[in-house]
């Protein structure tokens, strides 16, 4: 998967990650292992939806439009802020993903409502306090060993409760994996 990422794609890729190096707060894009990280436990997801809330630029789609190529899915990904759908939707087309991508404008929490049997999530909204919500949505909606992945529970507005929730919750199993701003990866039982 990763051996075959098309030239085009590669070239999007060390674009938005030049970008991301000389402004994080620009496009608050993922970390390169985190995107790959994200593509390994999208391909192990069983059937069902695959959806990113928060698509900032395009970069984590990306990264996951590689799982949903090889699983023969489409990714869907939402994002709030007009502008940054626009970039995705851009950016993707670019790299040539966008027969595996639909990026769609609208709100994270009334899109994830939409979807019953949910494979995979990647949730990366701001703010990061809106998390909490996005876990109450999605798991009940999780197919049975879909992941959700959850960006930003350490951030400087550390969410104690979310991760005591997840850590507590028996209809998931759950890891805090230590990237930059703390990953919560859990996977329905």
């Amino acid at each position: 998967m990763f051996h075959d990422i098309s030239a085009d794609m590669q070239q999007v890729m060390r674009a938005l990650e030049e970008q991301t190096a000389r402004d994080q707060r620009s496009l608050r894009q993922v970390p390169v292992d985190v995107g790959r990280c994200l593509s390994l436990l999208a391909m192990s997801a069983p059937r069902g939806a695959f959806l990113e809330l928060g698509s900032s630029g395009g970069y984590s789609a990306l990264w996951l439009s590689l799982a949903a190529r090889a699983r023969g899915v489409t990714l869907t990904t939402v994002d709030l802020d007009e502008e940054k759908v626009a970039l995705a939707r851009e950016n993707i087309s670019r790299a040539g993903a966008a027969g595996t991508v639909q990026v769609v404008h609208g709100d994270a929490l009334d899109y994830a409502a939409r979807f019953e049997q949910i494979a995979f999530c990647f949730s990366d909204i701001e703010p990061p306090e809106r998390n909490a919500a996005v876990y109450e949505k999605v798991v009940p909606r999780l197919a049975p060993g879909g992941w959700l992945v959850i960006d930003n529970v350490t951030s400087p507005r550390i969410q104690t409760d979310l991760l005591s929730r997840a850590q507590n919750d028996t209809r998931v199993d759950c890891v805090l994996l230590p990237f930059p701003k703390g990953d919560l990866v859990c996977r329905k039982c």
